[in-house]
């Protein structure tokens, strides 16, 4: 039987970068709740196990190509993600943050990140004592 021993860094890799993009997005919510006609968005992570394992027919979206000198090269999402409108709840001035709402997605997605910083630590560890033989 063999084991990738390196395949869950890399998952666990992606899986961060998800959490770090959607705390961009979803701080940038926060940002804007006093901004009239803003409209909230979030990340939502596609196919979350294909997402973040090495499962056959799992595909990343292309990289992405500037056809004018002129464009700007930002930053990609991560694989498996799709940038969305929240437009559930349209205040008065057309604004749809919900600063309770988005601070409760901000400390759920800052426990994510944690745990999965964690489990990194942890699969480190794991192979810092395979490669000293259980000495240290």
């Amino acid at each position: 039987m063999t084991m990738d021993m390196f395949g869950s860094l890399a998952s666990l890799e992606r899986l961060l970068d998800f959490q770090l993009s959607r705390h961009s997005v979803l701080a940038s919510n926060l940002a804007n709740a006093e901004t009239p006609g803003f409209k909230p968005q979030d990340l939502i992570f596609e196919n979350t196990l294909a997402a973040v394992s090495e499962l056959p027919g799992t595909t990343t979206p292309d990289t992405p190509v500037t056809t004018d000198s002129r464009h700007l090269i930002g930053e990609a999402l991560p694989p498996g993600t799709t940038l969305v409108e929240d437009e559930s709840a349209l205040g008065p001035d057309q604004n749809g943050v919900q600063i309770e709402r988005v601070m409760a997605q901000i400390t759920a997605n800052r426990l994510r990140y944690e745990t999965g910083i964690e489990l990194t630590r942890r699969r480190m560890a794991l192979l810092r004592y395979a490669s000293t033989d259980g000495a240290g």
